[in-house]
Formats: structure tokens, C-alpha cells, sequence
């Protein structure tokens, strides 16, 4: 979803598009992405909605005024995708390899960060400016930080995807789909704690606001 122009954005990964809705009137329209696009993220500051295209290792980058896009090259099998909207740079986990896709939102140039084996997830603290991958095949998570791209490890549970960050009180959530619980790193020490969860927990939620964080299991 982009708040500032109510528009929101689906990727259909059998039909390489993607469906923008007008979020006042419930239209639609059809924008071509690459194959299987299975992610999504929104610069809200700049308008412009970059996408992550499993199938052809690649993110389409849409123009949200005009619907207009270009084509930014990945690494093996794109599958999770955050924006900095403060520092205008866009993270790629590349889950059929080991490293992070980081594009320069202003000229779409991009570096390759390494990361854990198959980085699975993807969450910014545009606050701090760190960045966290869950690696689901290392059982780690690659803290990078984005002023430097520098990169620290931290372990989590069995296969982690799905990290979440509250960026009001610095704590990121990551779901370990393989060991039933979810791992609390502190942002600022990047000590961990472990909550129990249900079975396979795979996706995580916080508000902010309330400082309540929500799991599917």
C-alpha cells in the first residue's frame, strides 16, 4: 500500500503482474511485472513500487504516477523485498543464494551484500538504518547496516523467515518456522530472546502504536 496515494499494489505470481487498486474507488488496472512476482515493496516518499520476480531474478521498479517501469537486476530467486524511504535504498533477499540485492533508489545501481544461505525475509529500521535478513537455511539473521554495508550475524531459531521490526522501542521479531518460536533480537545490543509460538510460525506483524506483535502460525 502506498498512504499517501491510496493506491494498493498486488503481485499475481501465475500472471507475472501486478494489480494496482485505487484505494478510493476500488478500481483496477494491470501493470506487466517479470515471472512470478511474489513480493512487493512501496517508497511512499518517492511514489515509486518495486518488485520482486522470483522466476527471472529480477525486480520490476513501477512509477506510481504514470504505471512506467523498468527492469533492475537481482541475484538467484528474489523473494522478499524492503524499502528505506529515508535513505531511498531498496533490499532484495535472494533466496536461491546467499546474498541481499541493494538498489540506489535514485539511479536503480545496485550492489550485492552477502547474507546467509537462502535470505528469506527482509525488514528495514529506517531509524537506526539497519537492516535484517532472515536466512531460512542457516537458521541466522545478516544485520546489515545501511550506511555502510557492513554485516553482522546473529543466530535465530530452525529455518527463520518473516522479521519484523518495531522501530519505537528498536526490537525485531523473526518467526522460526522450523522450531516453533520467535526470536527477539535487541537492536541496539543485538542480544536475543525466544518467545513460544504456535506450530510453524511463518509471518509477523507489529504495531508500533500499541507495541503488540502478531504471529501466524
Amino acid at each position: 500500500v502506498n498512504p499517501v496515494t491510496n493506491k494498493v499494489y498486488v503481485a499475481n505470481g501465475f500472471s507475472n503482474n501486478v494489480t494496482v487498486i485505487d484505494g478510493a474507488t476500488n478500481a483496477t488496472m494491470t501493470v506487466a511485472a517479470g515471472t512470478f512476482p511474489i513480493a512487493i515493496a512501496v517508497n511512499p516518499v518517492t511514489n515509486i513500487i518495486y518488485v520482486a520476480n522470483r522466476d527471472s531474478d529480477n525486480v520490476t521498479v513501477i512509477d506510481g504516477a504514470t504505471n512506467s517501469t523498468a527492469t533492475v537486476a537481482a541475484g538467484s530467486q528474489p523473494f522478499s523485498i524492503a524499502v528505506n524511504p529515508v535513505t531511498n535504498k531498496v533490499y532484495v533477499g535472494n533466496s536461491g543464494g546467499t546474498t541481499v540485492t541493494v538498489i540506489d533508489g535514485g539511479t536503480n545501481a545496485t550492489t550485492s551484500v552477502a547474507a546467509g544461505t537462502s535470505p528469506f525475509g527482509v525488514a528495514v529500521n529506517p531509524v537506526t538504518n539497519k537492516i535484517y535478513v532472515a536466512n531460512i537455511g542457516s537458521s541466522n539473521v545478516t544485520v546489515i547496516d545501511g550506511a555502510t554495508n557492513a554485516t553482522t550475524s546473529v543466530a535465530a531459531g530452525t529455518s527463520p523467515r518473516s522479521p519484523a521490526v518495531n522501530p519505537v522501542t528498536n526490537q525485531i521479531y523473526v518467526a522460526n518456522g522450523g522450531s516453533n518460536n520467535v526470536t527477539v533480537i535487541d537492536g541496539t545490543t543485538n542480544a536475543t530472546t525466544t518467545v513460544p509460538t504456535g506450530a510453524v510460525p511463518v509471518a509477523v506483524a507489529v504495531n508500533p502504536v500499541t507495541n503488540r506483535v502478531y504471529v501466524a502460525n
